[in-house]
């Protein structure tokens, strides 16, 4: 397969999306892949059976088994997202199909929150908030994020751009990956094994690890008693990848200052949860990754993926069953 052999490409997308994505998918395609026939679907019901695609374009929807179980035959899955979790627990064959992700689609969107909120905690905004809904001028002295040290788990696109932001509020910064090396914009780069020394002088720990067998629950009470007493936690991971007990009970023992969430084990957060209403959590709907530039940017990276198999035969941003992202 080239990138100018895409003869025929299905999008398909949350029937309640597709109509309002169909015009800007159209362009792209008309720009970029002259060549290609481009169809879409908002459900399995839309797609005619006994077809060939050489490929699919799709968020990780729960009906996509049942639509590719329609089709004769399919060369290429790319996904939306970066997070690719869900797929793994889908009925259909892996084996012998290319499978790419939008690797980095969110990853400015997400760095821009991670220091929004490390702002909203050294600036003490929530608290100006709950001042200015009772008329309250109460002036406290704020904190600087110049030569706090933040830690990011997880070095992969989004973390890059957590640590490139962070570096130009003159943070200490600080990377945990699987091997030690050289990145750009991060101070140090450690194994988790060798992390302990640089949480204990952590002010903010930031969670950006993809969901997998690997990192289920790896954020837990034994990272939190390495923390410096007074952190803040930021989770932009997958729901899993922090243990929600370990948050509560370290908040609770005053062990973490804050924590900022926008992901969670279970979505929406449950009504009953203990998160909801403490003035040291802010709650954000998995929104972090949100941004006006989210499908131009994936169908760019989808470009980038066929252009790769044109030259090499190789994706761009391929998914990688054996990690499970």
């Amino acid at each position: 397969m080239t990138a100018w052999s895409l003869q025929r490409v299905l999008f398909l997308q949350k029937e309640e999306v597709i109509e309002r994505q169909k015009e800007e998918v159209d362009a792209f395609f008309k720009a970029n892949l002259p060549g290609a026939i481009i169809e879409f679907a908002g459900n399995s019901a839309q797609i005619r059976e006994g077809e060939h695609y050489d490929a699919i374009i799709t968020p990780t929807l729960p009906w996509l088994p049942e639509a590719l179980s329609k089709l004769k035959s399919y060369d290429w899955l790319h996904f939306l997202s970066s997070g690719i979790e869900k797929i793994w627990t889908m009925p259909f064959d892996k084996t012998e199909l290319l499978m790419s992700k939008s690797s980095g689609v969110n990853s400015a969107a997400m760095g821009e929150y991670a220091l929004g909120v490390m702002l909203h905690f050294a600036k003490q905004l929530g608290r100006f908030q709950r001042q200015s809904m009772h008329r309250c001028w109460q002036r406290v002295w704020l904190d600087e994020l110049t030569e706090r040290t933040v830690t990011i788990l997880g070095v992969g696109n989004v973390g890059c751009e957590v640590a490139r932001r962070a570096q130009a509020f003159d943070m200490n910064v600080i990377g945990v990956s699987r091997t030690a090396r050289t990145v750009e914009h991060f101070d140090h780069v450690v194994t988790w094994k060798d992390m302990a020394p640089y949480l204990s002088r952590t002010d903010y720990l930031v969670v950006c690890l993809p969901l997998s067998r690997q990192t289920q629950g790896v954020v837990n009470e034994s990272i939190f008693e390495l923390l410096k007493s007074g952190a803040v936690v930021i989770d932009i991971s997958r729901g899993g990848v922090t243990s929600q007990d370990a948050i509560i009970d370290a908040l609770n023992k005053k062990k973490l200052s804050g924590a900022a969430l926008d992901v969670f084990e279970i979505q929406p957060l449950p009504r009953e949860s203990e998160f909801w209403q403490r003035d040291d959590v802010l709650i954000t709907p998995h929104v972090s990754g949100t941004t006006p530039f989210y499908l131009d940017r994936a169908l760019k990276i989808f470009l980038k993926n066929a252009q790769s198999l044109e030259q090499d035969g190789k994706l761009y941003s391929p998914v990688n069953p054996e990690l499970g992202y």
